[in-house]
């Protein structure tokens, strides 16, 4: 094996290794939630105010706008959402 294919799968296991941290926090973080009411911390979900990889909470099944049209909230993350703001939680409108 070369050199250059011994990198590439080495990136791919490490991405793929994140990707499954990643889904493993989002499922403790949502698990820890006691009844509908609670939300999850900002932090626990890494909530941002700026997209990521061209998702962005406005385009999230979880957000719900404001009467400002950049803001509103969530019903998985406490305080006020940014509509250009991302989390692990995001998931695309149907």
């Amino acid at each position: 094996m070369d050199k250059t294919q011994t990198c590439i799968k080495r990136r791919e296991v490490l991405t793929r290794g994140v990707s499954l941290a990643g889904a493993s926090l989002l499922g403790i973080a949502i698990s820890r939630r006691s009844n509908a009411s609670d939300k999850s911390s900002k932090a626990s979900l890494l909530y941002q105010n700026h997209p990521h990889d061209g998702q962005h909470c406005g385009a999230c099944k979880y957000f719900s706008a404001g009467s400002d049209p950049n803001s509103g909230s969530c019903t998985l993350v406490e305080g006020t959402i940014d509509s250009n703001g991302w989390c692990m939680a995001f998931s695309p409108k149907a």
